[in-house]
This record gives C-alpha cells, structure tokens and sequence, in this order.
C-alpha cells in the first residue's frame, strides 16, 4: 500500500509537475524492483544501472541513447537511471536529459545513497525534480494500509482501534524490514545477509564514491554503532573508542548516515528549561543487528515514526519532523512529531511497563501537547486516560505501528 502511494505520488510528479522523479533509500530495499514495476506499466521505457559495465558504456558513448530508442513513440518515454550518482558527472547529465527532453521523456532517479546530499556543492538540478525515500517494509505497509495525517490525527482524538498484527510485528522484530530476510524468517540467512551488505555498503558503495582511506575504521565504527542506538552519541566518545580525530569522525558518520546505516533524530529545546540542544539519537535502517531487546524495540517504533513523518512530508502533507526530549537532569521523552516546529503528538516506548511514563507526563504538561502515546511490547493493551485535560495512550506495538506507514 505504502509503495502503491509512492507510485501514485511518482506519476503526478512526471506527468502533472513535469519534473523528475528522485527514488532513494537503503541498499537492499527495494527500489530497483519498484523503478522496474512502473517501468512495466508504461508501454515503452527503457532502464540502466550504472552498476552494470554494458550501461555505463552506453551512457558514455551515447549519452541521449534513448532517442534511438523512443523513435516512432507518440507518447512519453520512461527512462530510468539506477545508482547514476555514481558517475562523476551525475548532475551535469541529468541537467543536460532533462533541459533537453522533458517534455517527450520521463526521468526516474534511484539510489542507495541520499541523493538530497549528493546534491550538494553547485546544485544545477535545483527545480528539475521532487524527491522520495523508499524505505524497508513496515507494519503499515505489511498491514496494506495507509493514513493521512489528519485521518491519524482523528484517531488520536477520537480512539484507536483494537487489532492485532503479532505474526508480521515479530517478524519484522527478529528480521528487520527489509524484504528479504523479512520473507525468508530464517536466522542463520539473516546473519549471512546482513554481513554481505554491511561489507557491500562499506566496501563497494562508499569506497566507490568517496576517496576513502580509513575503510577499515569506517568498518569498526559501524560494529560500534548498534551499540550506542536510543541514546545522545557523543563524538568524542567514540574518538576515544576509535583513537581517531574528531572530524575524521565526524566524517565516517556523515558517509554510514548518508549511505543509509542509520539514521539520526535531534534534540527538541523548544519551551524545554534546560533541554540538551545538540546532540542527536541514532537508530539503524536494520533494527535486527541490535543485540539488546529493549533498544531494537526503540529503534522498530523510531523506523516507523521517521519513514511515517518523512512521507507525509514527501508527500506535500506538511513540514512534518521528529525529535527526542530530554534535560540536563536526564529525564527523556523518546519521541517527538512536530509540524511546523510545533509539538503535535510525542511517544515514548516502554519493552513492559503498562503504567504511564512520569517523564512523559511531565513533558506533554511542559509543551502542552494535546496527545502522549506509550508503546509497550505486549499483546492486547489499549488504554487511554487523561490528566490535567491531555489525552494519554497506552498502546500495544503491534497495534500502534499498523497506524503509521
């Protein structure tokens, strides 16, 4: 359901927006079988993966190859270029298709990298496209459901429905969200899967597009980062951790962020005496790599949060983001969506405990933030109270993440 949005959201921005459509997300995720799905509903289209060698000769010999291709096609030809960040001169090509050919041809971009970041340094493509993220598998979309926001936003007033997805929830607890190993179910592939794409990720994907020498400390770096999900990471503990520079540090976080290991959340300091404002929260894309359960619970429920409020977005919804709380005497609130810089919901995860979160309700009352959710890892729990005229949810996991997408 959520990638059916995906695609609908693609074809008003090829035909209606005339611009091209830029489909990145995390190795493995399936973005190339969702490029190829839409190329199959059009009638003539043509693909390319820069990582295939025939391709890139074709690219570089022929550069509008596609107008041989298209010859006698009265409508609008697809083409689609996968992993093209990986060519020196990306930007300057793409700039070049499109001014050229929009108006006859459609342009579909994908990548494992965060092509918003890539952009960066010179942006000739500023106006030529709309972006879109296309994430591992989740409840919702497992579930083939999909919620506005203001539909969400009526159940956070009105109730939440008791329904159960146990079976899906546990499998993608144990095998994270991407596809397949979530559809395999079985650990020992887990394990041979998940090693091949972190060498993949490190040694192919960042060592290719970056001049990289310090590839085995990147490698260390992201064995130490499962470790240091759900809490503020502090750069200078791994430096310490490492023996490296800070900004080299620096550096190798900025490239796993930006090839799609992990992804970060920032502190919210708005209306918060003495609220920590600069150190972010990081969760990984694979969940399933975190050893302790209570923290791979954390990091299921901030997926499902970041991939629900970065669509929305995407999607023209509204400036949606999210962030964590907490103060200089450690109290924390997990999770915080904001629209417009302003607080709307905040949720905060508890792996047993049904009884309401104190620093939850501290909070809700600081920000005067109309709803609180506490999601717990049981079966069966759907409470609501209130307390000084705000509304307070305790949810089951499996229930609540079917809400999101």
């Amino acid at each position: 359901m959520i990638k059916r949005n995906i695609e609908k959201f693609g074809a008003k921005v090829l035909d209606e927006y005339n611009k091209m459509l830029f489909v990145s997300g995390p190795r493995q995720s399936g973005k190339t079988t969702f490029a190829k799905a839409i190329l199959n509903k059009f009638s003539q289209g043509s693909y390319l993966s820069w990582d295939i060698i025939n391709d890139q000769k074709k690219i570089l010999n022929t550069p509008y190859f596609f107008e041989n291709e298209s010859k006698d096609i009265k409508k609008k030809f697809l083409v689609v270029f996968d992993e093209i960040h990986k060519y020196k001169n990306w930007k300057n090509y793409l700039k070049g298709c499109y001014d050229g050919y929009n108006d006859e041809y459609n342009f579909i971009v994908t990548g494992s990298g965060r092509l918003d970041l890539f952009k960066k340094g010179g942006d000739s493509l500023f106006g030529r496209y709309f972006g879109v993220n296309l994430f591992p598998l989740s409840l919702g979309e497992l579930e083939n459901s999909f919620i506005e926001p203001d539909s969400f936003f009526n159940y956070l007033k009105e109730g939440f429905d008791k329904k159960q997805s146990l079976e899906n929830y546990k499998q993608l607890f144990n095998f994270s969200g991407f596809p397949e190993p979530f559809l395999k179910n079985d650990r020992m592939f887990y394990n041979l899967w998940s090693n091949e794409r972190k060498k993949t990720l490190i040694r192919e994907d960042i060592r290719n597009a970056y001049p990289v020498r310090d590839i085995s400390n990147i490698e260390i770096l992201s064995n130490l980062l499962p470790y240091k999900v759900a809490s503020p990471l502090s750069v200078n503990s791994l430096r310490e951790d490492l023996s490296a520079a800070f900004d080299s540090i620096k550096s190798w976080l900025l490239l796993l962020e930006q090839f799609y290991y992990f992804f970060s959340i920032k502190p919210y300091s708005k209306s918060i005496f003495r609220a920590i404002k600069k150190e972010p929260k990081i969760y990984l894309y694979d969940w399933a790599e975190i050893e302790d359960e209570a923290k791979r619970f954390e990091n299921i429920v901030a997926f499902h949060l970041y991939k629900t409020v970065l669509l929305w977005k995407s999607l023209g919804y509204g400036n949606y983001g999210l962030s964590y709380i907490r103060d200089k005497e450690g109290r924390e609130v997990d999770f915080v969506v904001t629209k417009d810089d302003k607080t709307v919901f905040m949720a905060e995860t508890k792996f047993n405990d049904e009884n309401v979160s104190k620093n939850l309700l501290t909070f809700q009352q600081k920000t005067q933030t109309q709803f609180a959710i506490q999601v717990v890892n049981k079966k069966d729990i759907l409470k609501k109270t209130s307390s000084n005229g705000l509304t307070q949810y305790i949810i089951s996991a499996d229930n609540f993440l079917q809400y999101l997408s």
